[in-house]
């Protein structure tokens, strides 16, 4: 398994330029930002489900990890594909359709990284990772009606931690594909 990471931290280093990308397109146009939110959610659920199949089918993960990864590839799937779909709808529901998708990929994220610890001792990054998921849709959920535009900025903080943690964790596996074996 540890070889397969090793292979292909690259996809982790595309997931989490993407989620970078995003974010600072949030701080920049937070306005356009808050009218086509339902579009960008969309985009960014719709990338992170492919990239989630890709790692679980790609990476020779045990029955356990494919699995989570399985399941938060489909929640992020249905959910760009839903916003594509009902866009009117989801614009009324999108606050907690966004917390309850962090929440869930948040503690999907935990598992797998108690998982993956075994395998790369000593990181921390994926659980910061799945750790700022739950708070991000904790806090979503805790203020529901705080506004769009202000869901335009927490998504832009959101999707800026989480790219750059992914960056971090990828560069780590880059690193240990690229250190000389034992």
């Amino acid at each position: 398994m540890i070889a397969q990471l090793k292979q292909n931290w690259w996809i982790l280093t595309l997931r989490g330029a993407l989620a970078v990308l995003f974010g600072i397109l949030a701080f920049a146009w937070p306005v356009a930002t808050a009218f086509a939110f339902v579009f960008i959610l969309a985009a960014f659920a719709f990338i992170e489900g492919i990239f989630a199949l890709i790692g679980a089918f790609g990476w020779g993960l045990p029955a356990t990890q494919r699995f989570l990864l399985i399941l938060m590839g489909l929640l992020g799937l249905a959910v760009g594909v839903c916003a594509v779909l009902y866009p009117g709808i989801l614009a009324v529901t999108l606050v907690f359709v966004v917390a309850w998708w962090a929440i869930v990929t948040g503690l999907i994220q935990l598992v797998v990284a108690v998982e993956m610890r075994k395998v790369i001792p000593n990181d921390w990054l994926l659980v910061l990772g799945g750790i700022v998921s739950v708070l991000f849709g904790v806090l979503l959920i805790w203020r529901p009606f705080a506004g769009v535009l202000t869901l335009a900025y927490l998504f832009g903080f959101y999707a800026l931690l989480y790219g750059i943690m992914l960056l971090g964790l990828s560069f780590r596996l880059r690193s240990l594909a690229t250190a000389p074996s034992p």
